[in-house]
């Protein structure tokens, strides 16, 4: 099979594309040429004249797996539904229940899905999945990277004093060394004490990521009007930051701060699961226009969805406008007009000129948001 999208401006910083009007043949689901005016008879062709074209989004936090999860909901709801082509799920499924998450909801969604897996078995049957030391086990982790290996780039640990208990920084420490033992990266959702923030982040090492990085909390990253010392050594270290908005873990006011003391997270998610999809999350693309509203500029916005989310957790073959990657795109337009805006705290803003998500192409299908 073999598509053109014709006339779409592309978008793409890694590959230097600041909006090329140029055409894209796609064949068999791969990217064969990019080029002026491809001409191939056998080719469906794809007018997108004045949209722009970019690597298919990829959100690296979401909660996907909606059987028996305390949060959740369906993966292409959450992915092509909402003009993402690949999502990274958060721990939602564990050691115990994998299996059940690849078979009922990896292998038949159209959205790319993979797995950051709960360093507890359970992973998010309840949401205190850490107050029992006894369901981390490295040997059943070792076990499903075995079958479960080309889904699962990542291990994920929840820092938050409902989610760890009594048991303090201990989970956080033992999630860091089976991460190193399996040679994956550690995601660390982090939120209120304990433990500590400062002792979170003093674990952690280069590829590993930090999400819900511009939260409002007392324990957080941002605090009297600066941001902690330890955020720059973690950052000198390679440890990555990421948004992952959530329920109650953005504030813009925090992300400003944040930016005018030049912390700027790596990639931008939105920890989307059914009860934040209507408000105030909604969508990775309103999780981007809120950081266009601080400042970042668009292809910066734009590669912190796409190449540079591949980049952290090695997403062979994504994120990028380039031959012989998968032919993922997310189609989009920059409109006129002001949209609301709101962020986990309640803060409401108006943005001049956003972006709206209009299609995704993915396993040579155009699929309108």
């Amino acid at each position: 099979m073999k598509n053109i999208l014709s006339g779409g401006k592309l978008l793409d910083k890694k590959n230097n594309f600041l909006f090329d009007e140029l055409d894209i043949l796609i064949k068999d689901g791969k990217i064969a040429k990019i080029e002026k005016n491809i001409r191939d008879e056998e080719a469906n062709i794809i007018d997108l004249k004045g949209k722009i074209i970019s690597p298919g989004f990829i959100d690296i936090h979401v909660h996907c797996f909606p059987k028996n999860t305390a949060i959740s909901s369906q993966p292409d709801d959450i992915g092509v539904k909402r003009g993402v082509t690949t999502i990274i799920d958060a721990g939602t499924a564990g050691a115990v229940t994998i299996e059940t998450f690849y078979k009922e909801f990896i292998k038949k969604s159209k959205t790319r899905v993979y797995s950051n897996l709960n360093i507890s078995n359970l992973g998010l049957r309840t949401l205190d999945e850490l107050s029992e030391i006894k369901n981390i086990e490295l040997k059943k982790i070792k076990e499903v990277l075995k079958k479960y290996g080309d889904v699962i780039v990542g291990l994920k640990a929840r820092a938050s004093g409902s989610v760890v208990k009594e048991n303090g920084i201990l989970p956080i420490k033992l999630g860091k060394e089976i991460a190193k033992e399996v040679n994956l990266p550690l995601v660390v959702h982090i939120g209120n004490a304990p433990p500590k923030v400062e002792d979170v982040l003093n674990l952690l090492g280069k590829g590993d990521v930090v999400t819900h990085c511009y939260n409002n909390k007392k324990n957080g990253l941002i605090r009297d009007g600066g941001v902690i010392p330890e955020v720059f050594s973690a950052k000198k270290r390679g440890v990555y930051f990421d948004i992952g908005h959530g329920s109650e873990s953005f504030s813009l006011d925090i992300a400003k701060i944040a930016l005018e003391r030049n912390f700027e997270a790596e990639t931008i998610s939105t920890d989307l699961y059914e009860r934040n999809m209507v408000t105030p999350v909604k969508s990775l693309e309103a999780t981007i226009n809120k950081m266009l509203y601080l400042g970042i500029d668009l292809k910066d916005c734009i590669e912190k969805v796409t190449s540079k989310p591949a980049e952290v957790f090695k997403l062979n073959k994504l994120g990028e406008l380039k031959v012989g990657y998968n032919g993922d795109l997310t189609i989009f337009n920059i409109c006129d007009g002001s949209l609301e805006l709101e962020d986990s705290v309640g803060k409401k803003v108006e943005l001049k000129n956003y972006i709206k998500t209009e299609y995704v192409f993915i396993k040579d299908e155009l699929i309108k948001v």
